[in-house]
Order: C-alpha cells, then sequence, then structure tokens
C-alpha cells in the first residue's frame, strides 16, 4: 500500500505503509530505506574491520543505525535531497581554518596503527 499526495512537489515523498490490510504502524520514506542499509553496511564493515564482530554488536548497530537514518531523514526533504547534504559536510570539515596561536595540527597515519592482538592462548 502506498500513500500518495495530492501535489506532484512532494510525490518523492511517496511512504510505504506495508501490504494492503497489515500496515506498519509507522510511515517510513523509500529513500530513507536506502540510506538506512548504506549506514548499516558501513557499520558492519566499521564492525569487521575493528574485529568486534558478535550478534549484540549486530543489533547495536542496528540501533545506531535506526537512529542515524532517523536524524538524516530529518534533514532531508523534498527541497534538499541527501546529496546536498552531504557536499555540505564535506565542505564544512575541509574547510580551511584560522589558525590560532594555541592550535596543533593532528593527522592519522593509518599506516602507523596497530591492531591489538589477540590472545588465544586458554587462561590457566
Amino acid at each position: 500500500m502506498q500513500m500518495h499526495t495530492d501535489d506532484e512537489i512532494y510525490a518523492v515523498d511517496d511512504t510505504f505503509l506495508g501490504p494492503p490490510g497489515q500496515t506498519f504502524p509507522f510511515a517510513v520514506r523509500y529513500r530513507a530505506y536506502g540510506i538506512g542499509a548504506a549506514i548499516f553496511a558501513v557499520i558492519l564493515a566499521l564492525e569487521i574491520w575493528l574485529e568486534i564482530i558478535g550478534p549484540w554488536n549486530a543489533v547495536y548497530g542496528l540501533l545506531v543505525t535506526v537512529g542515524l537514518t532517523m536524524w538524516i531523514m530529518d534533514r532531508v526533504t523534498h527541497e534538499t535531497g541527501i546529496r546536498p547534504l552531504l557536499t555540505v559536510f564535506w565542505h564544512e570539515v575541509s574547510a580551511p581554518r584560522r589558525r590560532t596561536p594555541h592550535s596543533r595540527t593532528g593527522r592519522l597515519d593509518l599506516a602507523k596503527v596497530q591492531r591489538r592482538q589477540r590472545n588465544n592462548t586458554p587462561a590457566s
């Protein structure tokens, strides 16, 4: 079942309410499913890279995904899409900053980051 709006401008925000006769108690825009899937994939890849795999980590990752998706979708409207939002974020992060006397420049060199070694020896 789909909910269509009367105005063609708002047609990009069609929402999926569920199968006919068995609708969800919430309305989710189609766009949110794609954004949520991308965020969940990034979170799972991050968990694999950090070697913190487990069933509860996946559940916590799903909760973080839902929260981030809701936060992003609050800012994405029919006038402002996800690409302009990401562009503004990138410009804010990468903008040149005025140096102050107490500021320091920090760099993260991923080649120097070492993974913590697991101790697979049984406890005595």
